[in-house]
């Protein structure tokens, strides 16, 4: 009876998905949500958890821009950057792709002390705004820098960037 009902569990999870990546997250949530105990998802959309690998450093995927123009996404370092590399640095970015790059640069979530009118942030242009944030989204969006323009809302847990409101929890501060 229960290995009737786990294949029942089984057949409707892979048939209310549309792809197995969206199985393998659905698989993902759970167990890190069983593995937490209490953890729920409204946890998660605060930005408990949600972070890099410990492993991962920003990484420009803007050719040879300079740092303040240039788009970045987390990646793992494979080869760091020396003079036999050109000083360029191979790092492999969570989707999969190895590339060589010319800026890496190690940040830090912000805190709200950190935060001051005319101070350079990094932050995602099109999610830094989302209410909601997963894991996948947090590595997986782009980032760069930005300007902050007010700290007026600071006590709601927002910055305003190139005139924009952000949620604090979604940006990083530079080291």
């Amino acid at each position: 009876m229960k290995r009737f009902f786990i294949l029942i569990c089984c057949s409707l999870l892979l048939t209310a998905c549309e792809t197995l990546d969206d199985l393998e997250q659905g698989v993902s949530t759970i167990s890190t949500t069983v593995a937490k105990g209490s953890a729920t998802a409204g946890e998660a959309s605060q930005g408990g958890a949600i972070d890099f690998r410990k492993d991962e450093v920003l990484c420009s995927v803007s050719g040879d821009r300079p740092q303040t123009e240039a788009r970045y996404k987390p990646a793992k370092i494979m080869t760091p950057s020396s003079t036999a590399t050109k000083n360029q640095a191979e790092v492999l970015y969570p989707d999969g792709t190895k590339e060589w790059t010319y800026i890496v640069l190690p940040s830090h979530k912000a805190s709200e002390n950190e935060l001051t009118v005319g101070g350079e942030v990094l932050y995602m242009r099109y999610a830094s705004d989302d209410e909601d944030m997963n894991q996948d989204k947090y590595r997986s969006n782009e980032w760069q820098y930005g300007t902050i323009t007010s700290t007026d809302e600071l006590f709601k847990g927002v910055v305003e960037i190139g005139g924009r409101p952000m949620f604090v929890r979604w940006v990083r501060i530079p080291e």
